[in-house]
C-alpha cells in the first residue's frame, strides 16, 4: 500500500482528520508532509493536525483534537446542545487547573473536583464528536457565575430545557447539590414546572 492510500484511509476512518504523530504512526516520515499538502491531498489546519484537502475545517473538532483536555462548556454548550439558537462570538472551554490553551477562546478552569461531571458526547454543528458538559451541568455553571449570561439568555435557555425531552431534574438537582446552589436551582425548578 503507498503512502497516499495509507492516508486516504486513515482520513476515511477519521472523519477526515490526522496529526503528524498519526502519520509517523502509519510509518510515513513528517519530512513527507510539506509533499502532501502540495499534492493536494492534506492541508494544515492547526500545529501538527491536517484535514482532507476536500472538506470544510470543523474548529469545534480541531480544537479538541489539539487540546483533548478541553470541554465545551458554558454559551457553546447551550449551543451545541441545541439549547440555544444564538451563535457564541467566542468559543467557551472549560479545562482543569493548570492546564494551558492557546488560542482565542474563553477558557474556564475548574478544579480537578468538578472536572469531570457532566461530560457527555455530541455532535458538533459540522456532524463530529465532541465532548461537552450535558445540559444540567451547564445550568448549574450558568447559576454559579454572575453576569455571564444575560437575563433574556438564561430564561430561553431555561424554556428550551424544561420543554426538552432530554430534561433530568434529577440529576439537575443532584449537581446542584455538588455545586452549592441546591436553593436556587430547586427554586428554578418549582417555578419552570408551574408554568
Amino acid at each position: 500500500m503507498t503512502n497516499e492510500e495509507k492516508i486516504k484511509n486513515f482520513l476515511k476512518q477519521n472523519n477526515g482528520y490526522i496529526t503528524t504523530a498519526e502519520l509517523m504512526s502509519l510509518g510515513i516520515g513528517r519530512y513527507l508532509i510539506p509533499d502532501f499538502i502540495n499534492e493536494g491531498l492534506i492541508r494544515k489546519v492547526s500545529f501538527g493536525i491536517y484535514i482532507d484537502n476536500s472538506l470544510l475545517e470543523d474548529p469545534y473538532y480541531i480544537l479538541q483534537k489539539r487540546y483533548s483536555h478541553a470541554i465545551f462548556s458554558y454559551n457553546t454548550a447551550f449551543y451545541i446542545l441545541n439549547l440555544t439558537n444564538r451563535t457564541p462570538h467566542e468559543i467557551d472551554i472549560s479545562v482543569p487547573k493548570g492546564k494551558r490553551v492557546r488560542g482565542n477562546y474563553n477558557v474556564h478552569y475548574v478544579s480537578e473536583k468538578y472536572y469531570d461531571i457532566g461530560i457527555i458526547e455530541a455532535e458538533s454543528p459540522a456532524g463530529n464528536k465532541v465532548k461537552v458538559y450535558n445540559a444540567e451541568r451547564c445550568i448549574c455553571d450558568m447559576y454559579r457565575t454572575n453576569g455571564e449570561f444575560d437575563l433574556e439568555l438564561q430564561n430561553r435557555i431555561l424554556d428550551y430545557y424544561f420543554h426538552s425531552k432530554d430534561k433530568d431534574l434529577d440529576r439537575l438537582l443532584e449537581y446542584a447539590k455538588i455545586f452549592n446552589i441546591y436553593e436556587k436551582i430547586n427554586t428554578v425548578v418549582e417555578l419552570m414546572l408551574k408554568w
